[in-house]
Parts: C-alpha cells; sequence; structure tokens
C-alpha cells in the first residue's frame, strides 16, 4: 500500500512506471499495461499537455 507520501511526489513524462496515474493538471487517468512486463512510459497528457503526472 502506498504512503501520503508516495502519492505526493509528481512523476514526469518519460518516466517508467507501473501502476495507475492522473495528470496532475486535468485528472485524466491512465493505467500501465497488464500483459507482458507492466511498464509505462509517461506521455504528455493528449488532453491538456502537461507532462506532470500523480500516482493513484
Amino acid at each position: 500500500m502506498a504512503t501520503d507520501a508516495a502519492k505526493d511526489v509528481v512523476h514526469c513524462t518519460g518516466e517508467e512506471v507501473r501502476g495507475d496515474f492522473r495528470c496532475a493538471k486535468c485528472d485524466l487517468l491512465i493505467r500501465s499495461p497488464g500483459e507482458a512486463d507492466g511498464v509505462l512510459v509517461l506521455p504528455i497528457c493528449t488532453l491538456c499537455g502537461s507532462e506532470n503526472w500523480r500516482r493513484i
């Protein structure tokens, strides 16, 4: 289980992550894939163009 401090960390476009993330600006939800290795490279938000993501 993630701590509140871990949830406050902002992740940036290009980072390799696993899990669920929301855009820090518009709240768009993205999830890492369930198949293969499950790694997601954080993209630029397709709705608002932000490069910052927060883990949920």
